[in-house]
């Protein structure tokens, strides 16, 4: 379920929202990173799929295993990366 607002009062939220942008850069800084993904997550996933090879080579078995687990864990990562970036910019052109 999603509020639409009537004209009026999107325009009140749009001064709203400028206001704090003119008044506190600092917040709208914040709140546009916490809108982007952890970069952390990319890096992550590909230095897990860096070890996995390497793991093989030099762990037999368990090196089998543990690079099975290291290439599920970073393609979950870069998934769960991908579902957040759909995740934003739908909520964007919604509130458009």
């Amino acid at each position: 379920m999603t509020a639409v607002l009537k004209p009026e009062e999107q325009q009140s939220f749009a001064g709203l929202v400028a206001g704090i942008e003119a008044d506190d850069p600092g917040f709208t800084r914040r709140a546009t990173r916490a809108a982007r993904p952890p970069r952390w997550w990319a890096i992550v996933a590909v230095l897990l799929w860096t070890i996995a090879p390497i793991c093989i080579v030099y762990g037999g078995w368990t090196g089998l295993i543990e690079a099975f687990l290291a290439g599920g864990y970073g393609t979950y990562l870069m998934r769960r990366r991908q579902r957040w970036i759909t995740l934003t910019s739908a909520r964007r052109t919604e509130s458009s």
